[in-house]
């Protein structure tokens, strides 16, 4: 790949204040994922209590500050953003009728298991599972089991829904328009400034006053270090691992790409090492409590609008987000960001997801149009099916695989890897030779 021009490169220092100006701005595009992810996660975990969510969202501050810390000094050592995993999310959901030990347990031990194969250099021999079509499949995946999650996001808390999902459309059509037409330094900002003014509207034009109650900085006093309950089931962590498997495609890729855009000689080590990191980072979550990291790909974006590729200002950003964890005052004025602008930045996020998708998938679609259409066409279709099947029959499910099986990520891509490398493997083996 062709290496781009920055005005500063990878190991550069930077001048006192353009460090703190650049930290700033990665701080700002860090934040709302954190926000918006956490949110949901943190409601999961501990439903309507506030001081809870709010001791949810340090703890998640707090990790991944630190893990974006050690992966930019120490880990995979390049200017990517650190963030929660949205297809942890999906697994977290669907795990919710389990105790929140059993997911979180299953998230360290798979976290451990990611490291490991890092540090034993195994990963390559799952490579041959990430087939172009099973990564785009994974990217899709991701965006449509999370559908009913944003649905109820957007309808949460009012009497007329439909207000909300007229606001919802409204707010998502700006947020579209703003990335088509804004500058791109503002363009890497837009979420940010979206959380700031869509809060603002909702309550100004919708709720019409604001909230009365937001929980106290001293009643998220004291959070722990470890999730009580923790408890081993065995499908949840089977459950688990798939996700982990999309989790590492996704790692894998945003490591490598922005290694490629850099032109460094090393890609092979900095993606073990920093695969290392996001392994340990997540069994750290795991016992945390809060949803595992990863390397988010949008870094990319920001680094060509600044013309800086330098990796210490995300250092700066990373110290922040520590420093932030700690000063529950800051954290607890993002608990007045109402559920609609959650559910509406989620779905606008999902959106550049399915982008991605359809990008990756864009190649393979040229050579085997049929059989790729009906192998991504049935995955979604299954795994949406999933994710939406109503509660009476979830509960019917027997509850031994009721977590794989109300899981629509897991059911995609497992209907996604028996297409691809069963029933159409010989179809597959024959494109790939005509590329």
């Amino acid at each position: 790949m062709e290496t781009v021009k920055f005005k500063y490169l990878l190991d550069d220092h930077l001048p006192p204040a353009e460090t703190a100006v650049y930290g700033l701005q990665w701080f700002l595009v860090t934040v709302p994922c954190i926000i918006i992810l956490g949110a949901i996660a943190g409601g999961i975990a501990d439903g309507d209590s506030a001081a809870g969510q709010l001791r949810y969202l340090q703890k998640l501050f707090f990790l991944t500050g630190l893990i974006m810390l050690v992966q930019v000094l120490r880990g995979h050592r390049l200017p990517l953003i650190v963030g929660p995993a949205a297809v942890l999310l999906s697994g977290i959901v669907a795990t919710q009728s389990t105790t929140g030990g059993a997911a979180y347990f299953s998230m360290a031990l798979c976290g451990l298991v990611l490291a490991g194969l890092s540090w034993f250099k195994l990963l390559h021999r799952l490579s041959r599972l990430f087939t172009v079509r099973i990564v785009g499949i994974v990217l899709l995946l991701i965006a449509f089991t999370l559908l009913p999650t944003i649905l109820n996001l957007i309808t949460a808390g009012s009497d007329n829904p439909f207000t909300q999902l007229a606001f919802a459309m409204i707010m998502i059509l700006l947020l579209l328009l703003g990335q088509r037409l804004l500058p791109d330094i503002l363009k890497s900002t837009l979420v940010a400034w979206a959380l700031l003014v869509g809060s603002l509207a909702y309550y100004t034009l919708v709720a019409g006053a604001w909230p009365q109650t937001a929980p106290t900085p001293a009643a998220a006093g004291g959070w722990q270090l470890a999730v009580a309950g923790f408890q081993f089931d065995s499908v949840v962590f089977i459950s688990f691992l798939f996700c982990f498997l999309a989790l590492t495609a996704n790692d894998l890729g945003s490591i490598q790409s922005i290694a490629g855009l850099l032109g460094v000689t090393d890609a092979a080590k900095r993606s073990n090492d920093g695969l290392f990191v996001t392994g340990l980072g997540n069994a750290l979550a795991g016992l945390l409590g809060v949803i595992g990291p990863v390397n988010y790909s949008l870094s990319s974006g920001i680094m060509l609008a600044t013309g800086c590729a330098s990796r210490f200002p995300l250092a700066v950003a990373a110290g922040a987000l520590i420093i932030v964890a700690f000063i529950p005052a800051i954290i607890s004025v993002f608990s007045y960001v109402p559920p609609v602008v959650i559910g509406s930045l989620l779905c606008f996020i999902m959106c550049s997801q399915v982008a991605a998708g359809m990008l990756v998938l864009g190649k393979d679609l040229e050579t085997s149009g049929f059989e790729t259409g009906m192998i991504v066409g049935l995955s979604l279709m299954l795994g949406t099916l999933a994710a939406f099947l109503p509660a009476q029959v979830t509960t019917a499910i027997p509850a031994v695989v009721r977590p794989l099986v109300t899981n629509g990520f897991v059911v995609g891509i497992t209907a996604a890897l028996l297409l691809e490398h069963v029933i159409y493997a010989q179809t597959g083996s024959k494109a790939k030779q005509r590329r």
